[in-house]
Parts: structure tokens; C-alpha cells; sequence
């Protein structure tokens, strides 16, 4: 079980890097929290973004990691320098991916550097201190979502490490790992949720429901574990009650489109189009902006023998696209003309 210092810590050559970059006397003219960012760039010049959890002493060594690790390397650097930083949860299109009959898919967070030297003007007045942001993996279609606590932050590496424990069917090891992000964040749903997975997994299903059941009462995050829960309850062979949690999801305006976008796509593949074009107008609400979310919609509505709401749409993904996506779009809506609507 990986501590505190195991996660954080720098070696001692690795600090001494650091730390004759940052007290070198050329260097002194630059605030001290742009000479740790200064460093972060130089140092992960080439640096290859794969999805395994380092701690900061080995993302630092193998130039390689996810997001997280990368926000704990920036994290080690700046405790170092003294400077004060922040962690702030994106909202991305997630890459998922399905192994052993699990979805996956990472938390992203960009972190705040702030200025250590920054004093407060008498009379001004300021919206935030002076700060740096390391953006590590942004693109296009991010949402920033809330600041979070450091304890939060910490949650979430432990709760990365024991996802990698249950795929690698160290089942003990991952709740003793969840156990433990628990401890730094009582309500935080995604730590709740893979805690009822991996009971789940041990067919230990009274657990799992219980925590589901905690996770509901506690979590502001509640879609994905309604969604599980659901899960749970159809293989119980309980299928009233998990058409009613089902249900209970288009009341939910949780704030994360690319989560309404998957259930969505799953009401799409399983022919529930009125279920499908809820939550994708959810999506699309949240995130107007995406073509690709239009896409999805019109798609259900034209399913849903809505062409003319599907037109509408599919006129709006058009414009939102790209110029060279734009042909594949009107070649969509000419269809659309052309066909009558598939049943």
C-alpha cells in the first residue's frame, strides 16, 4: 500500500535536479511559480502520455503517464519550491476502454500554480491570485468543472491504483486501495461505485448494494451509480426495480454531457429511442457546441420516426462542424428527405 511520501516523494538526485535548476542564480529573476512550470515544460519535452499511474518519482523518471500522475509530479515539484497549488477537475470526451466486461475511463485535472511572492494591493481588489495553470493533456471539447480538495485529489490516485488491482483480479488489494481513497473522500461516487463493482465481482452482492445504496444518499454524482445499480438489479432478476432507477435518471441534471453521450449511445443500441433522445438532448443542452452530440440526437429522433426534428438538428451538427464535415452532414439531410422514417 503506497503512502503519502511513497506517492509524492522525489528521489534525491531527482530533487537535486530541481533544485539547481530552480535557486540557480539565472534564474532568479523569474517568479518562482513560473519556474516551476518553466521546469514541468522543459522536463516533459517528449514526454509520452500513456494511461499508467506513476507516482511523482517515477513519472518523473520514465518521462511517461496519465493525467493524474502527471498533476502528482507537479504536486512534488511545487511542494519542493514552496509554492502553493490547486487541482480543478475537466470534464473530457473520455476514452474508454472495456476489458474483462469493464468500462473504463480516467479523471482529468489540470492544476493552479500560484504566485508565492503575490501581496494584495490595499483598496484592489482581486477575483483570484496570480496563478499558472498546466493544462497537460487539453483539447477540444474540455469542461472545466469544480476546484477540488487535496484530499480529493489523493482519492482519486488510489482509486486509479485499484482499478489497475481489479483488472488485475487483485480483488483484496483494490478494496484495501479503495479503503483508503474512502478515508480521504467519504462521498466522492466514483470511489463508491468501483467499491460496489468489485463486490459485485467477488458476488459478494449485499455489500454491492449497500454501497450503492450509501453512494445514492451521500454522492452529488449519482448517474453512473444509478446506472450500475440498475445493472445489479437486472441480474438479480429484480427488472421492476431496475426500470424504476432507470427512470429516475432523466430527473438527474448532472453536469458531465459526455455521461448522458454514453447512456445515450446505450439506449440507442438497445432500441429504447424515447430514453436515448432524453438523454442525449441532455448532452447536447449541456454542450451545444459539439457537433457530435447533435449527431447522436437527430440520429434518435430520426429512429424515433421524428424526421423532422431529426432535420433540425442535423441542419445544427452542420453548422457546428467542421468545413470538411460539412458534406457528409447535408448528405445526411438529403437523405432524410429521400426516406421515409426507419421503424
Amino acid at each position: 500500500m503506497p503512502t503519502l511520501e511513497d506517492i509524492f516523494s522525489l528521489s534525491a538526485q531527482q530533487q537535486a535536479e530541481f533544485l539547481a535548476y530552480f535557486h540557480a542564480p539565472e534564474q532568479q529573476h523569474i517568479e518562482a511559480h513560473r519556474r516551476v512550470y518553466n521546469f514541468l515544460e522543459r522536463h516533459l519535452s517528449g514526454f509520452d502520455y500513456q494511461g499508467n499511474n506513476y507516482t511523482a518519482s517515477e513519472a518523473y523518471a520514465l518521462k511517461s503517464g496519465n493525467c493524474i500522475s502527471l498533476a502528482v509530479l507537479t504536486k512534488a515539484l511545487a511542494d519542493l519550491a514552496g509554492v502553493e497549488i490547486e487541482f480543478q477537475t475537466i470534464v473530457s470526451a473520455p476514452v474508454y476502454s472495456i476489458k474483462d466486461d469493464f468500462m473504463l475511463s480516467s479523471d482529468h485535472v489540470r492544476t493552479f500554480l500560484y504566485n508565492p511572492d503575490f501581496v494584495a494591493q490595499k483598496g484592489e481588489i482581486y477575483f483570484s491570485k496570480p496563478s499558472i495553470v498546466v493544462d497537460y493533456m487539453p483539447a477540444a471539447g474540455d469542461i472545466t468543472g469544480p476546484r477540488i480538495s487535496q484530499h480529493t485529489f489523493i482519492a482519486m490516485f488510489y482509486r486509479n491504483l485499484a482499478a489497475d488491482a481489479l483488472l488485475a483480479e487483485q480483488y483484496q488489494q483494490a478494496l484495501a486501495l479503495l479503503k483508503v481513497a474512502l478515508e480521504y473522500a467519504p462521498s466522492y461516487g466514483a470511489i463508491i461505485n468501483l467499491t460496489a463493482l468489485v463486490h459485485r465481482h467477488l458476488d459478494e452482492t449485499v455489500l454491492a448494494e449497500q454501497y450503492y445504496r450509501y453512494g445514492l444518499d451521500i454522492s452529488a454524482d449519482k448517474a453512473t451509480l444509478i446506472s450500475n445499480y440498475a445493472l445489479l438489479k437486472q441480474s438479480k432478476g429484480d427488472t421492476a426495480a431496475a426500470q424504476l432507477l432507470l427512470q429516475s435518471l432523466i430527473s438527474l441534471d448532472e453536469h458531465d454531457p459526455y455521461l448522458w453521450y454514453l447512456f445515450g449511445k446505450t439506449a440507442l443500441q438497445q432500441q429504447q429511442y424515447t430514453d436515448a433522445i432524453t438523454f442525449l438532448k441532455k448532452a447536447a443542452e449541456q454542450a451545444p457546441y459539439l457537433h457530435q452530440l447533435q449527431l447522436e440526437l437527430a440520429l434518435a429522433y430520426y429512429r424515433n420516426s421524428q424526421s423532422e426534428l431529426a432535420r433540425q438538428v442535423l441542419l445544427k451538427a452542420s453548422e457546428l462542424a467542421p468545413v470538411n464535415l460539412r458534406p457528409r452532414y447535408y448528405a445526411k439531410l438529403e437523405a432524410i428527405k429521400l426516406r421515409r422514417p426507419a421503424n
